[in-house]
């Protein structure tokens, strides 16, 4: 008998995946996700549950998390990211982030509004640090309205894959929110259905955002996204004039450096063909 064959014969060799294999389920869940929370819960399971354990255990965890969320069932997903708070290391930043944002998704401003201010002294250079405090920016400022609701529904349901549900709300908020929430609504939308790949929806909701709010906080924001999109497209003398209007009609804007990065970018590519 050949000396490995003979050792997994005395029940010397272990059948523990290694590291390596370990981290790979976890990147491979973690794309699952997308398309297959369920799946990529139990994936990750086999992860936890595994003798190793390593970094790749606290990711596999916050995935569960995320799974949870995603398949609706929020009490678990707040039990495994209260857990890793509680244990400290790396993974606590991100774990009270999603507490956080957990909180916002079920309509508890003031409760999330406390977390995220928290977060926002416990380590600014985080790499959720802008994240913490853009999502505390819409609590505070539009504690009061009552389309706030209506917002953290329809990104909830977004996240959880639920479109069409989330279609009541964001159109309640372009009708009926004060003039404020309603364009910052109908600009994460069309962000949301960028990072989905729902293109042509995406530049819609750019293009209603423009011609509804031409003087709004978000317009130039709004314009470069729609450009982004024409430079997708291949229009490229679209997105150079998309660039060029935010910058003639919004010069002080605090995104107009950006607008007119972009203007230069697009005008050398015109040149160069």
């Amino acid at each position: 008998m050949k000396i490995p064959a003979l050792i997994c014969a005395l029940g010397l060799c272990s059948a523990a995946p290694a590291a390596a294999d370990l981290q790979a389920q976890v990147e491979q869940a973690r794309l699952l996700l997308e398309r297959d929370a369920q799946g990529a819960c139990t994936a990750l399971q086999a992860v936890v549950e595994a003798r190793q354990r390593g970094p790749w255990t606290e990711a596999a965890l916050m995935l569960i998390a995320e799974c949870s969320l995603r398949l609706g069932e929020l009490d678990r997903a707040d039990r495994f990211w209260a857990d890793l708070a509680k244990r400290g290391g790396p993974a606590a930043y991100a774990a009270r982030y999603h507490r956080a944002e957990l909180l916002y998704f079920r309509g508890d401003f003031a409760a999330a509004t406390a977390a995220l201010a928290a977060l926002g002294v416990a380590d600014p250079g985080h790499a959720l640090a802008n994240d913490a405090l853009a999502l505390l920016a819409v609590c505070e400022e539009y504690a009061a309205s009552s389309g706030l609701v209506a917002l953290s529904r329809a990104q909830l349901l977004e996240r959880q894959g639920q479109s069409a549900a989330a279609a009541a709300h964001w159109a309640t908020l372009e009708d009926r929110a004060d003039p404020g929430l309603a364009e910052w609504s109908l600009f994460i939308h069309a962000e949301l259905c960028v990072q989905q790949n729902r293109l042509d929806e995406a530049m819609a909701l750019y293009q209603r955002q423009i011609a509804g709010f031409p003087q709004g906080e978000h317009i130039v924001a709004a314009h470069l996204g729609l450009a982004a999109l024409y430079e997708r497209q291949g229009a490229m003398e679209q997105a150079l004039k998309t660039c060029e209007t935010a910058l003639l009609q919004h010069p002080h804007d605090a995104r107009a450096p950006e607008a007119r990065l972009h203007v230069e970018r697009l005008r050398r590519l015109r040149e160069s063909d």
